[in-house]
């Protein structure tokens, strides 16, 4: 092979390599990357006749990022940049116990922190200690000694499980024994969940309001019939229709605000919904009671009101946690973020939040979105609880 034609197959190899990095960089599909080079294909690009499977892709993409992570911890190491590790703990869909270890650094004074993937851990024990043992034995084994760490690692990152974080005999405490000056950090993001949580335990009406939305979860989730019909119901009213989820029994605060969302902008179409379905005479006697039930449930003002307050604090918590998870947000700023919506929260006693007037607003002529409102026997919110409002 003369020079020119070894010049033309390192030109062609490298276009199908910057397409396999394209698809790895923008999160695109494996399938993707035979579709992209057939389309460079019909645009004349050259690109050679190989390296143009899917199974071919994976292997370049993991090429090019064991490549990239050489470098990285290779610079990392000699100008003896300062490292965090994050950890945490995951089930495979084998269900195997794994862990994933990142790395915090700046690899230079002119950039910001980065982080990035260092490896996944399959782990044969749960133990605090054994999972301590695999987070050193991945430093080492990626060119970490124990001496650079004890002069370089200054934090270690994780939720609050126990097993991560305990005072006495967690990850982080026996961490903290080999290397003193480290700092053992609990996730903002997981501080917040489990501040929520001991905000609903405490705040009346909560239990109620969740029972009810856990109902609608089940009805509509359930029954593809069901769905259908509240799907024809807001088609005939002009109505965007949002999938029904469940609210506090999931993973983060934004799950929940789209769900009490869901029901707000829902509100007329599930009305109507439930009264058809209430005088459905193809339905038995304890169905139609049911949806009678439900019925007045969702048109009573006490639930309007708990609805309103809970979509005003979940669209601010919904905001802060995805704030918290910009990788740019330091701590300093986390901490001022924090203040500003706390005191957002505490200020709906006296400044309430858009959804609260309107359901004031609502109460005052006793009709919502063209349903007429009654009173309900079901607790309200109690929002001036003094620990929902220092969440």
């Amino acid at each position: 092979m003369n020079a020119s034609s070894q010049e033309s197959v390192f030109e062609s190899t490298a276009k199908v390599f910057m397409t396999a990095y394209y698809v790895a960089k923008n999160n695109k599909p494996f399938t993707d990357f035979e579709s992209l080079i057939d389309l460079q294909h019909a645009n004349s690009a050259d690109l050679g006749r190989v390296l143009h499977s899917k199974t071919v892709c994976v292997d370049i993409i993991e090429h090019v990022s064991s490549q990239m992570k050489k470098e990285l911890l290779k610079k990392i190491i000699e100008t003896k940049s300062k490292i965090t590790v994050l950890a945490d703990e995951s089930t495979s869909v084998g269900h195997k116990s794994t862990l994933i270890v990142f790395l915090k650094a700046s690899v230079d004074g002119d950039m910001e922190p980065i982080a990035f993937p260092l490896d996944l851990v399959e782990l044969d024990s749960m133990s605090a200690a054994h999972i301590k043992e695999q987070i050193m034995g991945c430093l080492l084994k990626n060119g970490f000694t124990v001496e650079l760490l004890r002069e370089i690692l200054i934090g270690f990152f994780s939720d609050g499980a126990s097993v991560m974080l305990g005072v006495k005999s967690g990850v982080g405490k026996l961490l903290q024994d080999d290397f003193p000056g480290i700092i053992l950090w609990h996730c903002l993001n997981h501080r917040l969940e489990l501040a929520v949580d001991q905000a609903l335990d405490v705040t009346g009406g909560t239990k109620d309001f969740q029972a009810f939305m856990d109902s609608l979860y089940s009805l509509y989730s359930q029954s593809p019939k069901n769905m259908w019909q509240l799907s024809e119901c807001a088609h005939n009213l002009d109505i965007a229709l949002r999938r029904i989820g469940k609210v506090f029994s999931v993973g983060w605060v934004a799950s929940s605000w789209r769900a009490v969302s869901a029901v707000w902008q829902s509100y007329p179409a599930m009305a109507q919904h439930f009264r058809e379905a209430s005088e459905d005479d193809p339905r038995d006697s304890r169905e139609r009671a049911k949806f009678k039930g439900l019925l007045s449930k969702l048109c009573s003002i006490n639930f309007l009101k708990s609805l309103a307050l809970m979509a005003d604090v979940l669209t601010e918590l919904k905001n802060l946690s995805e704030i918290l998870q910009n990788r740019k947000t330091t701590l300093p700023k986390a901490h001022d973020i924090m203040t500003t919506y706390v005191k957002r929260i505490e200020s709906f006693n006296r400044y309430p939040g858009q959804h609260a007037v309107d359901a004031s607003q609502a109460e005052e002529v006793m009709e919502f979105k063209g349903e007429e409102l009654r009173v309900g026997r079901s607790p309200i919110i109690d929002s001036s609880s003094e620990q929902w409002q220092t969440i």
